[in-house]
């Protein structure tokens, strides 16, 4: 679910404050019961939140928390030196890293590691 902002939050509650105060005086009743009520309601809602969580229910979403840098393989050539398939926004690179430096190539797909892979081993 997308957290509201500090100022959103301020809103709402002060638009649920006004919506009491406004219920309260027209149905001549107490600010109290009907703050009660209230109460109530919310402790309800996240009652039932709180179950559908637990039964593994999942809430829909608009975005996924998918991970923008994720190590796929990562591979050590010697002591000082080794291979890494990373991935970053859905691209997959390759990372040689050793003595000499670093080099980092962009690769389409794992299947096209592979083949650079082949090819490279070949004299």
């Amino acid at each position: 679910m997308n957290a509201l902002s500090p100022r959103q939050k301020l809103l709402v509650a002060a638009v649920l404050t006004v919506a009491l105060a406004m219920a309260t005086a027209v149905s001549s009743g107490s600010m109290t019961t009907a703050a009660r009520i209230l109460l109530g309601a919310v402790v309800l809602g996240g009652l039932a939140l709180w179950a559908m969580r637990g039964r593994g229910l999942e809430l829909p979403r608009r975005f996924s928390k998918v991970p923008r840098l994720q190590v796929v393989q990562k591979v050590g050539l010697s002591a000082r030196s080794g291979v890494a398939l990373i991935e970053v926004d859905g691209r997959s690179f390759l990372i040689v890293h050793g003595d000499g430096g670093t080099r980092i190539r962009r690769v389409s797909s794992r299947a096209a590691v592979m083949a650079q892979a082949l090819k490279e081993d070949r004299p």
